[in-house]
């Protein structure tokens, strides 16, 4: 019997994939049973003679493999047929319906946030982030070094780690990392650099990336980058590496989005030039100019494991039955809701410093005021952090999805952290770190009307822990038209930011070599307004922003972390704005600032980008091209110097820096899919004069010849 019930299901489902004309040519079947085979005979074509056909004797393992095959085959046939839709309440039908889409994440809430793809040569000109986002930036004139944008409000913070916030431009957080859904694979490689430079000078920055659905609701991604140079100058090579590994499920009310970070940048330390005249009045080789440390490196590392979903529950019982009890059937996502949900962030931060200063190196002891706590000649300063971090959250969909009051939502979170950082009673009593629980609540609301209006907000209380009784409130409006002729539509943001926060457990404890402080800072308050207009048909943008802040911290010329009693202002306007006359192109990016108070905040008044270039096509639809120049501005300030020690920017009076355009000539191509451009850096160097530093004592590259490609796989 039980190879009969083999036998049966083979002929029953291999009879799918028989022509139908030879399927009413097999009429008999003759059984044979023994004990480990069985017998076949068919009769012939023309059902004259049975037992004329040559019987077929299978084994008990052949009919074991048939019927295996015959399942298999049957359950291919059935996935072949079966249409691959996305069923998701996450997003609408216009976004599902794209041949691949971004997303950010939000651990707060579970609410997808859309992102626009970068696939173009306009794209990926730049691929330095303080090129692409800003005009400028204060950095260490090496690819992948510490950074801080020239608009203030573009500046991240890492509440936690501060020390990571001048490499975060360079890398992602689990709420900047991009999640994907794309109907085929889709592949980017990258790489920007000095291809044919000297080993000495090259710089070598690769991208890489892949993601694809294994259905159309399971995402994988994979994503690599590297930024990374040995310098202009002697001993300042670095190597900023991420890498990301996600995955992202988006269900018909399951929703999930989580995985693994990790960045690590390892940067040899030269403390900048000692003699600034050496590029002033000359032009020498950079390789041969006097740095200040001959020993020194940093090495800070980030590990993050995060995971937030969400569930959706759909009030079917609040549904407005018809006249004959009949209730109205809506798609999920629709009508009143619950989603409930849970946020996971498990983070691991560290930061070691070192060096190596004979007691006669004067330049390197007079980097650090003389100041040698623990050891006077060799340093190893280590900075450490764990984080464990879970949210709980609930979101309350009221009417409908698309309502003017749309969610209103509430969580509660609780975050431990084991910091260490060395203590002078380490000597006596051994090693040991700090603990902290920190307990918060947020509420949060939103909601929008049809394309025209949305809005959003976000309050956050701390209740107990080294952060009580801190607590910031975000708050967001969008307006958007839609006039003839400009199918994009025009948008006005409106933002609110007010907050009060203990500053960071480092900023009041440290011990390191050359630095040593015990603070009881109080807590700094600020509030943000901010406005912006989109009008992408024109290719405009324009920013507006003022800040009033008390009691921030800053690091002075001594490179000590000191809080500013008093009340100070920021005002910071930006305009972005292409224009085209015929085949010449004039992309501008403007910037304009006014800090209170430079001594605690300095920043550059005029900042400026401009990109000029003449475009045509080459071969019609295939090689599109720009020739051009890029030149970057800076209106003269105290531009702030760098502690490597610390890994920290600090203010100076002692030099200004800027007022001379650093202009790259290039030209760049669009070959189909892929995007190509050569650079030539620097190529006014000398003019007007030799001013090219990026921040106090840091130059920018000089002449140089840069290869960039970024290439974009996938099917149509």
């Amino acid at each position: 019997m039980e190879y009969l019930g083999y036998l049966t299901v083979l002929v029953a489902v291999s009879l799918l994939f028989i022509p139908q004309a030879y399927a009413q040519d097999i009429d008999s079947l003759k059984l044979a049973s023994g004990a480990d085979s069985l017998t076949l005979a068919a009769s012939d074509s023309l059902q004259m003679n049975p037992d004329s056909a040559a019987t077929v004797v299978y084994s008990k393992k052949e009919l074991k493999r048939m019927y295996r095959d015959s399942v298999w085959n049957y359950k291919d046939s059935v996935l072949r047929h079966t249409p691959r839709i996305l069923y998701t309440y996450v997003f609408d039908n216009a976004t599902k319906d794209k041949r691949m889409f971004l997303w950010n994440a939000d651990t707060y809430f579970n609410k997808p946030v859309s992102i626009k793809p970068d696939t173009t040569f306009h794209e990926w000109f730049s691929e330095q982030p303080h090129q692409r986002y800003d005009a400028g930036a204060n950095y260490l004139g090496v690819s992948g070094s510490a950074m801080q944008y020239n608009n203030w409000f573009l500046r991240p913070h890492f509440k936690v780690f501060p020390f990571f916030d001048y490499y975060l431009p360079y890398s992602y957080t689990p709420e900047t990392l991009p999640f994907y859904n794309t109907k085929t694979p889709y592949t980017e490689l990258g790489y920007w650099g000095t291809l044919f430079a000297n080993k000495k000078l090259e710089e070598s920055n690769i991208r890489f990336l892949h993601t694809q659905n294994f259905t159309p609701s399971f995402n994988v991604n994979f994503l690599y980058q590297r930024y990374g140079a040995a310098g202009m100058l002697q001993n300042e090579r670095t190597d900023n590496r991420t890498l990301a590994i996600t995955g992202n499920y988006l269900g018909k009310r399951y929703v999930a989005q989580g995985g693994y970070i990790f960045n690590r940048i390892k940067r040899e330390e030269n403390g900048g030039i000692s003699d600034p005249t050496m590029v002033l009045d000359t032009l020498v080789d950079a390789k041969i100019i006097p740095i200040t440390l001959q020993d020194a490196d940093n090495t800070l590392k980030r590990n993050t494991f995060f995971l937030t979903h969400s569930y959706g529950i759909p009030f079917k019982f609040l549904q407005k039955a018809d006249s004959l009890g009949v209730k109205e059937e809506k798609d999920l996502g629709e009508g009143t809701m619950a989603y409930i949900g849970h946020s996971f962030d498990a983070s691991f931060y560290s930061k070691k410093y070192t060096d190596n200063i004979s007691l006669t190196d004067t330049l390197g002891r007079e980097l650090y005021n003389n100041k040698f706590y623990i050891n006077p000649t060799t340093s190893a300063d280590s900075m450490r952090v764990f984080k464990l971090e879970n949210r709980f959250f609930i979101n309350m969909q009221p009417w409908a999805k698309e309502a003017i009051v749309s969610n209103v939502s509430a969580g509660i979170g609780h975050q431990y952290l084991s910091l260490y950082g060395f203590e002078q009673q380490f000597f006596l009593q051994g090693n040991s770190t700090e603990k902290q629980n920190n307990m918060y609540m947020y509420f949060g609301a939103g909601g929008k009307l049809k394309r025209y209006f949305s809005w959003d907000g976000i309050g956050i209380y701390n209740f107990a822990g080294y952060y009580q009784n801190d607590f910031s409130i975000e708050g967001k409006m969008k307006f958007s038209s839609y006039p003839k002729g400009m199918p994009q539509g025009i948008h006005l943001t409106g933002k609110l930011h007010i907050s009060q926060e203990r500053p960071n457990y480092f900023f009041n404890n440290a011990y390191t070599n050359h630095y040593v402080w015990k603070n009881d800072f109080e807590k700094t308050t600020q509030t943000r307004i901010e406005a912006k207009l989109d009008i992408p048909d024109w290719k405009m943008e324009a920013f507006f922003g003022y800040a009033m802040l008390k009691n921030n911290t800053y690091f002075d010329s001594l490179s000590i972390v000191r809080q500013n009693p008093e009340s100070m202002s920021i005002l910071t306007a930006y305009l972005k704005k292409d224009i085209r006359l015929w085949k010449f192109h004039f992309e501008n990016k403007v910037l304009f600032q006014i800090s209170s108070d430079e001594e605690v905040v300095p920043l550059p008044e005029l900042a400026l980008d401009l990109k000029y270039y003449f475009q045509f096509w080459l071969v019609k639809n295939v090689l599109n091209v720009q020739v051009g120049a890029n030149a970057i501005y800076t209106s003269d300030y105290y531009a702030q110097g760098y502690s490597p020690a610390l890994g920290v920017f600090y203010n100076q009076k002692v030099e200004k820096i800027g007022n001379t355009p650093y202009i790259d000539a290039f030209v760049n191509l669009q070959w189909k899919r892929a995007s190509i451009f050569v650079k030539y850096e620097n190529a006014a160097l000398g003019w007007p004069d030799s001013d090219y530093f990026s921040s106090y004592r840091y130059i920018r590259t000089q002449k140089a010849l840069k290869l960039g490609i970024h290439w974009p796989f996938y099917v149509k």
